[in-house]
């Protein structure tokens, strides 16, 4: 936390000293946006998961699972000079490096000599055997929101936004709402193309997310 608030709070507060203000501005002739981002991949990725911990074991593989960002498209319709409404689709995705290794069957058996049980072990020490890449799908969750920009200046505005969104669980056939909250968000840019970052909690990302965006 102490490292995200001077990665991000410290800077954007010096920003803030340090830009003298200046009027704000609304062009009415470029409401529309399109904007694609990425970042940490949503908490509802997880749902993407392989086998258990127990089939790995009988098995003789391990999955570890390997960073995949999320990807947003989105379009923004800019109300007025406070407020923007943005229609998001995301698609998140989990894939899975599979290592296999050698399998020992231990024979469990009485003082007789009667064969009891047989339990299979993994050979961690004997090393990876061979490897390979597990999909897992995809998802794709619709959101709307409004976003509120508290502070606009001629090359970058300061901006929080809240609404919701759908998780859709294909295999369950579930369609649950979520949250979609942006505590603060920058853009930057003042042409057509423009960049943007923000702290973002929703089914688009659960962390930082980064993008860019085309005003026409």
């Amino acid at each position: 936390m102490k490292k995200l608030f001077e990665l991000v709070v410290l800077p954007l507060a010096a920003l803030l000293l340090s830009t003298p203000a200046r009027a704000q501005h609304f062009d009415p002739e470029h409401r529309h946006s399109i904007e694609i981002s990425t970042g940490v991949p949503p908490a509802q990725s997880l749902l993407l998961s392989t086998s258990n911990s127990y089939a790995q074991m009988t098995r003789g593989f391990k999955d570890t699972r390997l960073f995949i960002p999320s990807l947003n498209i989105g379009y923004t319709y800019a109300m007025n000079e406070r407020w923007d409404f943005n229609v998001i689709i995301n698609a998140c995705g989990a894939i899975y490096r599979r290592d296999n290794y050698l399998m020992h069957e231990i024979e469990i058996k009485d003082d007789d000599g009667n064969l009891l049980d047989i339990q299979r072990e993994i050979d961690y020490e004997a090393g990876v055997q061979s490897s390979s890449t597990q999909y897992s799908g995809t998802m794709y969750t619709p959101m709307v929101d409004f976003r509120w920009k508290w502070m606009r200046r001629d090359n970058w505005r300061l901006y929080s936004s809240f609404g919701l969104g759908c998780l859709v669980i294909g295999n369950f056939s579930l369609f649950i709402p979520t949250p979609y909250l942006t505590p603060i968000g920058i853009n930057f840019g003042k042409g057509h193309f423009y960049g943007l970052a923000e702290m973002n909690i929703s089914c688009a990302s659960t962390g930082l997310m980064f993008g860019a965006g085309y005003r026409f």
